[in-house]
């Protein structure tokens, strides 16, 4: 296990160094520096969240719609835009990620 996490270690720092990272990073300091801004950005997240997470009862689609329009003032917002597209970037290398692992190790 030692051995694993040390490799964990130098693929966490290998992220840390990534431009994908390093622009998240810089988005939320941005937005950190507004607390209040920054609390509605979280509050935005939440909710997404939970919604996104909600089966298809035939309303959802309606409803993210809504969800969408009743946030678009936020969501325009070019800081809120440049965070909510960066932590987007890095979720996405997260997943990357978390696929090769698991295919590399033929998890089933």
């Amino acid at each position: 296990m030692v051995e694993v996490e040390n490799e964990l270690y130098v693929l966490v720092e290998a992220v840390k160094h990534s431009n994908i990272y390093k622009e998240y990073d810089r988005c939320k300091k941005t937005l950190k520096a507004e607390p209040e801004l920054f609390r509605r950005v979280n509050v935005f997240r939440i909710e997404s969240y939970k919604l996104n997470q909600q089966p298809d009862d035939g309303t959802l689609q309606d409803r993210i719609e809504k969800f969408q329009e009743d946030n678009l003032e936020l969501t325009e917002e070019p800081r809120v835009r440049a965070f909510l597209d960066a932590e987007l970037g890095l979720c996405r290398m997260i997943q990357e990620i978390n696929t090769r692992l698991v295919r590399g190790i033929d998890f089933e």
